[in-house]
């Protein structure tokens, strides 16, 4: 009876506990946002990022302004458009060089403001023609331009009629090489100008393989010029004629006088061909 007592009283207990609410723990119950906020917290992350976009367009439209305006100091843009075409065309890149001379020229070419610059932009657009191989568009600035320094700066005169001839040469023009070339050996007698003329002659009748113009020419040079650096080379292509003509024994010699006589200047490609020669022409 005891027992069963106990018993009763253990299921009222346990009774009594099942009908007890459970209390909630301490960990926060994360609540729902309501529709309004996460509307306006959408709007305020797009509003950043439009004006973060405001920002990059404002930045690229003061570079762009800066770099094709220079907020009205075409100087800055001068120098900073030939420092680049320069560039450019030490490594090559001519058509980039050849477009920013080009743009200078057309666009202050009339402005006598910056008459020195486009002089500048001038030479330089040639010489990039010449470089890149496009020879006409060489040639007629070439004229031009000996035209405008014939009579205010000889110097650059007879460079720019040495880059002329060398033009003509290129595509094989030999009779306006000549003429050109002359010009300088007249107008510049005595002078290292009438010197490298001398040699442009001689080179642009070995290119038509007329040899016996060549030779004379070769030995000009290097009688008046002795013991300068055109006359070893001079010498050396006199020899390279004689082989191809296979008169073999007097390349040998020339050679031979090349390397003797020339020993602070001479080149490789002289004592390399002695050496290969003279076995050839013992036999």
């Amino acid at each position: 009876m005891a027992k069963k007592i106990k018993s009763n009283k253990i299921a009222k207990k346990a009774k009594k506990k099942s009908h007890v609410k459970k209390q909630p723990d301490n960990k926060p119950v994360e609540q729902p946002v309501p529709m309004a906020a996460a509307a306006k917290s959408g709007f305020d992350m797009r509003k950043a990022a439009a004006v973060i976009v405001a920002v990059i367009i404002l930045i690229l439209a003061y570079r762009g302004i800066d770099y094709y305006t220079g907020w009205g100091n075409p100087e800055k843009v001068i120098k900073r458009s030939l420092d680049e075409a320069e560039k450019n065309a030490v490594y090559k890149r001519y058509t980039e060089a050849i477009k920013k001379y080009e743009y200078v020229i057309d666009k202050w070419g009339n402005d006598p403001k910056y008459t020195e610059d486009i002089k500048q932009a001038k030479l330089n657009l040639a010489k990039a023609y010449k470089d890149s191989e496009q020879y006409l568009k060489a040639i007629e600035l070439y004229k031009a331009l000996t035209a405008e320094y014939r009579e205010s700066n000889r110097d650059m005169y007879a460079w720019l009629l040495l880059e002329l001839a060398e033009s003509y040469s290129a595509i094989l023009d030999t009779e306006q090489a000549l003429v050109t070339y002359n010009q300088i050996v007249k107008e510049f007698k005595d002078t290292d100008w009438s010197a490298e003329a001398l040699f442009g002659i001689a080179e642009a009748y070995r290119a038509r393989k007329d040899y016996k113009n060549a030779v004379i020419y070769y030995d000009i040079i290097v009688e008046k010029y002795q013991k300068g650096f055109l006359s070893a080379e001079a010498l050396t292509n006199k020899a390279k004629i004689f082989e191809e003509l296979g008169k073999i024994k007097e390349a040998v010699k020339i050679y031979d006088r090349v390397v003797k006589e020339f020993p602070d200047i001479v080149t490789e490609y002289a004592k390399s061909r002695l050496d290969i020669l003279s076995g050839q022409a013992v036999k």
